[in-house]
C-alpha cells in the first residue's frame, strides 16, 4: 500500500511540476520534481523547482506538494498537519531565500488546494480560507486557495512584481 501512496505521490509531483512549469514559463520543462524526494539538494528546496536556468534572478518559490493523507484532510477544527509541513516549508525556505511558500495539497476526493504565505489580489482571486499559523512566536496569516482556480490567472498579474531578473 505504501508503495502505491509513494507512485501517488510521485505522479502528483510530475504532473503538478508540469502544470506550473506551463503557467509559469510557458515550456513544460522548466520546472521537475526533485527525483530524490527532497534527499538530494540543489540550489533549491522543496519538491519543484527548475531544473534548467531561468532568466530569474532567484527563485523565490518553495513548492511542496502531498497526496493522499486522507486522516490529515483538513477541516474547520483540524489542520494541524497542513501546520506541521507548512512550518517546515517556511523554515527551509528562510534558509534557502525562497520566501513565497506554495503548499499544494490533494487529499483524497477533494479539489487540490494551495496554502501559501502570499496574498494575492483580492480583485483576482478569493481564499477559500486563512488560517493562522503561529512560526516562532509570530502569527503568520496563510492563505488558502483553490488551486485550479489560481491556475485560470494569469501568473505574472499574479508574482509579477515577485519576479526579477537576471
Amino acid at each position: 500500500k505504501m508503495v502505491l501512496g509513494k507512485a501517488k505521490g510521485n505522479k502528483m509531483e510530475r504532473d503538478t511540476a508540469k502544470t506550473l512549469s506551463i503557467w509559469m514559463f510557458d515550456d513544460e520543462h522548466t520546472l521537475k520534481r526533485e527525483p530524490t524526494s527532497g534527499a538530494f539538494k540543489y540550489n533549491y528546496c522543496g519538491d519543484i523547482f527548475p531544473m534548467k536556468q531561468i532568466n530569474w534572478s532567484n527563485f523565490p518559490f518553495l513548492i511542496e506538494t502531498k497526496t493522499g493523507y486522507e486522516q490529515h484532510t483538513p477541516t474547520l477544527w483540524q489542520y494541524s498537519k497542513v501546520i506541521e509541513w507548512f512550518i517546515k516549508a517556511t523554515n527551509e525556505g528562510k534558509q534557502h531565500n525562497q520566501h513565497i511558500i506554495l503548499l499544494i495539497c490533494q487529499f483524497k476526493n477533494k479539489p487540490t488546494l494551495l496554502f501559501t504565505n502570499y496574498q494575492m489580489p483580492i480583485e483576482c482571486i478569493l481564499p477559500v480560507a486563512i488560517i493562522p499559523i503561529q512560526i516562532n512566536g509570530d502569527i503568520n496569516w496563510t492563505n488558502v486557495y483553490l488551486f485550479k482556480e489560481l491556475l485560470k490567472l494569469n501568473f505574472y498579474d499574479i508574482f509579477g512584481s515577485e519576479i526579477t531578473y537576471r
